[in-house]
């Protein structure tokens, strides 16, 4: 009679030839560490994209800029495939992204188009992580997910602007503001009839106007500056 671990030897080289995390991530207990095993819900046709949910549960579709990201697939495969997804949330590790536009060491990364990542952010896009090396437009970077799924936006500056003039309008110059960002802004103190105030951003300059005149020294805007990261 054969040994045991000759009888057993097919079937545990085979084992040892898949990828551990592919083969056992989901567990009985219904928890995952970092990866998971899902249903695509369309052709993958390469690995390491971001993917969204898909319309049942377990299912992975490719996701695009302004797709909520659940994580990256580490496989490729046809509509009803089987595959890995590395889950950032619980990651125990970097991953490994598609980068649709050149990339350098140290970039945040966002979402877009075809499940691959980019250094910036369109609108609406959510962050994906930081850039761990440089890559060229098309291949493949090392990604830490700090922030993974979080909108791509941050408070970037905020402060008290003090009126300096008689008029509706003033201007607070602000080195790094560009035409990019959003800017909020409210009266916090008024001598008159300025009740309401907006903000709008320009290289340099933030330019506010009042509903009526201003009072100098003594009308104050709180002022916030909302950035893509």
């Amino acid at each position: 009679m054969k040994h045991m671990k000759e009888i057993f030897a097919p079937l545990l080289n085979a084992l040892a030839k898949l990828n551990p995390k592919y083969a056992f991530c989901n567990i009985a207990e219904g928890t995952h560490a970092g990866n998971i095993t899902m249903v695509a819900a369309e052709d993958i046709e390469s690995a390491n994209l971001i993917v969204k949910a898909g319309s049942n549960p377990g299912e992975i579709k490719i996701a695009n800029a302004t797709d909520k990201p659940i994580g990256v697939c580490n496989d490729l495969g046809s509509k009803g495939d089987v595959l890995n997804v590395a889950i950032p949330g619980s990651a125990e590790s970097t991953f490994i992204c598609v980068c649709s536009s050149g990339a350098s060491y140290g970039d945040t990364l966002y979402t877009d188009a075809n499940g691959k990542v980019t250094a910036v952010a369109a609108q609406g896009a959510y962050k994906v992580g930081v850039a761990l090396g440089m890559c060229a437009a098309g291949d493949v970077v090392e990604v830490d997910p700090q922030g993974f799924g979080n909108k791509a936006w941050q408070i970037y500056d905020c402060g008290v602007f003090t009126w300096g003039t008689e008029s509706a309008t003033d201007s607070m110059p602000h080195s790094n503001v560009t035409t990019q960002d959003i800017v909020f802004a409210t009266v916090v103190n008024s001598m008159a009839s300025e009740t309401s105030v907006s903000a709008t951003p320009s290289n340099g300059l933030i330019t506010f106007l009042l509903n009526a005149n201003g009072t100098v020294s003594n009308t104050l805007i709180a002022w916030m500056i909302i950035r893509k990261n």
